[in-house]
């Protein structure tokens, strides 16, 4: 019916809008925050209607009819209700992770982006992938087949991805989300971007209720059986996460803030098994092990001469070499191989807070404002398992990610049928791998040449001995990079008549500053194949090829290996 008064009213902070149905009894009432709604219908002669229950979720839209019924117009009829699961309005396809999951269903970690597994055809990145080794913020997960780096992660309306490893660098505690859409195809152009899906969540804001938690989840060693392959004792295990919310009015109707916090805070150890050379192989002798052989002593054929007692002589020993060995651990188990048993402690410090303010000028001009920042510090002893590494102690690194995230948003309602939304925001995320052994240069102090490091990108050199020994040395490559976007959004909804139609202007700039490090501190690899018999048979040691400082082949990285 043409003519109906509707009044749409948020429950929690009472903002309101009002429209009018056109000729043909339709309406539409375009840009709405997220959350629970009651809506009023009023004609003259009619008995007024109230819908109440009706949830309006992040990225949708809902269909809610009116029966308008002869009556006076103080007769209400009251229903409460809820939109029906079929999204009608489209052929989108997406799932909204309302509050209810967010906040009740366990989460290990507590990152929401986990929920994003509920929907079908999501699934956790395979291991090995660069993005899903480095993601401090949540698994990284593909959909329909698409890469995890085609994804996009927005937070209130703005973008939350790094650019340069492809993943969420924004991730407030589960508390603080009001709820989360995942698109994963036929979706609106002003959410496009990149090839696969778009994950959008919402922040809670205050209402006019005061409310807020305190929580903390503790998990211990006490709690868990030893692992067959850990020693004795077992290994160290302490993880708390912690945090608090609190939100509420600094003015009824009007205006309303929202904080949170949280912090992580884990020491664990993982049980790994290596082979390191005993302390008398260090010193030349091998003595019991197969053969070796000079290559600087050859008879007429070609052959070269054994080492005397397969020992070599400390004045043949490669300076660099003895550098090197310095730095790995002395067996701890019998034999030559599989002889040390590690469980350096892993470290995890996160520190996550947002804060939110809305706020209502008039039932026609609102605004919001939200600061999030957080830091998070990984130190991984053995490397990344998602990158299958395996690294020695004292070769491990850390894994950082420091993000920063302002978002402006405001909404006007020129006249129901015209209504402008506008969204900025600034995003700095820096940080990434770094070396434990960063600051010693290692080439510059034993005397390697060819190798000239950045001052970032000192470290140890990474060192293979062809299945003689574990693999040593620091990473050959690692990534840092420190980044700064910008978005600007303008979206103008204008209803003419039947139709409802929306125009945008999205303006993005990066400033991209990456730096990678490949081969930087050198990258070495020995065979036995300047200690066997003969060139080319392969019957020496690699080891010994190593302390005798005659690599198979060598690779170093020039440059500062970042772009600007």
């Amino acid at each position: 019916m043409p003519g109906v008064s509707l009044t749409i009213t948020h429950q929690t902070t009472g903002q309101e809008r009002h429209v009018i149905s056109d000729s043909g009894g339709g309406y539409v009432v375009p840009v709405l925050p997220v959350g629970e709604y009651a809506i009023t219908a009023e004609l003259p002669n009619f008995r007024r209607q109230v819908r109440r229950g009706l949830v309006l979720p992040v990225g949708r839209q809902i269909n809610v009819d009116f029966v308008m019924e002869v009556g006076e117009i103080n007769q209400a009829v009251t229903i409460e209700d809820s939109p029906p699961l079929l999204q009608a309005a489209n052929a989108e396809v997406s799932e909204v992770v309302d509050n209810a999951r967010i906040t009740e269903l366990p989460l290990n970690g507590r990152q929401f982006v986990d929920l994003t597994l509920l929907s079908d055809n999501v699934f956790v990145a395979p291991r090995g992938t660069r993005g899903s080794a480095l993601a401090q913020t949540g698994p990284a997960v593909l959909v329909a087949g698409q890469r995890p780096g085609h994804n996009m992660y927005f937070l209130d309306g703005v973008s939350v991805t790094d650019q340069y490893f492809n993943h969420l660098v924004a991730s407030p505690p589960v508390d603080a989300i009001e709820e989360f859409n995942i698109q994963k195809s036929i979706y609106p152009a002003e959410f496009g971007g990149k090839a696969s899906a778009t994950v959008s969540a919402v922040t809670k804001g205050g209402t006019n209720t005061v409310h807020g938690d305190v929580y903390e989840f503790l998990r211990n060693d006490i709690f868990d059986a030893r692992n067959f392959f850990d020693p004795a004792q077992k290994p160290p295990y302490r993880q708390n996460q912690f945090g608090a919310t609190l939100g509420g009015p600094f003015k009824r109707d009007r205006t309303f803030f929202f904080f949170s916090y949280e912090g992580f805070r884990a020491r664990t150890s993982v049980t790994q098994r290596f082979s390191v050379p005993s302390a008398r192989v260090r010193g030349g002798d091998f003595s019991g092990l197969a053969t070796i052989y000079d290559p600087l002593t050859t008879d007429g054929t070609g052959k070269r001469q054994a080492f005397s007692g397969n020992i070599i002589n400390t004045d043949r020993l490669d300076p660099a070499a003895l550098a090197f060995v310095q730095k790995l651990p002395l067996p701890n188990l019998p034999g030559e191989a599989q002889n040390y048993l590690a469980t350096p402690p892993l470290r995890n410090d996160n520190d996550q807070g947002a804060a939110r303010f809305d706020h209502r000028f008039n039932t026609a001009d609102t605004l919001f404002i939200r600061f999030y920042q957080a830091d998070f510090d990984t130190f991984q002893p053995f490397g990344s398992s998602l990158l299958n590494e395996t690294l020695v102690p004292g070769f491990g690194y850390n894994l950082t990610t420091r993000t920063k995230n302002i978002a402006f948003g405001e909404t006007h309602v020129f006249n129901p049928k015209v209504i402008s939304e506008f969204r900025m925001a600034y995003l700095r995320v820096s940080g990434g791998q770094q070396s434990e052994n960063q600051g010693l240069n290692f080439a510059a102090r034993s005397g390697v040449q060819g190798i000239a490091p950045a001052p970032d990108q000192t470290g140890y050199p990474s060192v293979s001995f062809s299945g003689a020994y574990s693999t040593a040395g620091d990473p050959p490559n690692l990534f840092t990079r420190r980044d700064n976007s910008f978005d600007i959004l303008e979206n103008l909804a204008w209803i003419r008549g039947a139709h409802s139609m929306k125009f945008g202007t999205y303006v993005f700039r990066l400033q991209f500053n990456p730096s990678e490090s490949p081969n930087a501190r050198g990258s070495f690899t020995f065979t036995p194949r300047y200690t066997s018999s003969a060139a080319g048979l392969g019957d020496g040691n690699a080891f010994a090829d190593f302390l005798l400082g005659f690599p198979s082949s060598a690779q170093a990285g020039t440059g500062p290996g970042g772009s600007e």
